[in-house]
């Protein structure tokens, strides 16, 4: 059960919609998990601050970064998050609004480095996190 969560600048309902989808994708894709697991996968989209570089709230593996994608999974191994970042980078490129550097690179005709414009940070859950959590009803605490 991945949890994604997305800090980037304020979207539309519809570039989230179809964000979300896009991710969907590539989580089924690249974590091999069965299309049924479609509807197990959590996509949250966090508004950037004014100043995330003065909010301890940010991730801060990419202050730079035009936006963070958190990935939380089970058993996320080298590949798995290589494959992951790639195929999401080159879909969140696609949504972001370009930096004024961004732009002027691009006008010269130079392809901007997608890597450090979109930084990934991968966390590994553990079992009890996404194990359903049951109450018997006829136990007793001593």
């Amino acid at each position: 059960m991945p949890y994604l969560r997305l800090h980037v600048p304020e979207l539309s309902i519809e570039q989230k919609h179809l964000i979300a989808q896009k991710l969907i994708e590539i989580t089924l894709r690249t974590f091999h998990l069965p299309p049924k697991e479609r509807y197990s996968i959590s996509i949250q989209f966090v508004s950037l601050p004014p100043e995330r570089a003065a909010n301890p709230v940010w991730p801060s593996t990419r202050r730079d970064a035009d936006c963070v994608l958190e990935v939380m999974g089970h058993d996320l191994t080298e590949g798995t998050k290589r494959a992951f970042s790639a195929e999401a980078a080159a879909v969140l490129d696609q949504f972001l609004p370009l930096r004024l550097k961004s732009r002027i690179t691009r006008l010269l005709g130079i392809k901007p480095d997608i890597s450090r414009q979109i930084g990934c940070q991968f966390s590994d859950l553990g079992s009890a996190i996404s194990e359903p959590f049951v109450v018997h009803p006829h136990s007793r605490v001593a």
